[in-house]
């Protein structure tokens, strides 16, 4: 049996963040309520990055598409052609 103390040393950190991180905010000097609404705020900005990364990356594998579907036609088109 092989000993996976990396996997167990890189799970306690991210528990040790994520606790940290709780505690953090918990315990900062800020009322719940800003906190909650920073927390909101920080989050909505996220998803609209985060759609609109999407949004430009769907356009561009749409316009990979097209490009590879016109060279696969008219690498069809070639081989017809030649007779081969």
């Amino acid at each position: 049996m092989s000993n996976n103390s990396s996997g167990d040393s890189i799970l306690a950190f991210l528990v040790g963040g994520i606790i940290g991180g709780a505690l953090g905010v918990l315990l900062a000097p800020r009322k719940g309520s800003d906190t909650r609404e920073a927390i909101t705020d920080w989050l909505e900005e996220r998803r609209d990055k985060t759609k609109e990364f999407v949004r430009e990356e769907r356009d561009t594998l749409s316009h990979k598409k097209e490009q590879i579907e016109a060279a696969w036609e008219a690498g069809k088109k070639a081989y017809r052609e030649t007779g081969t």
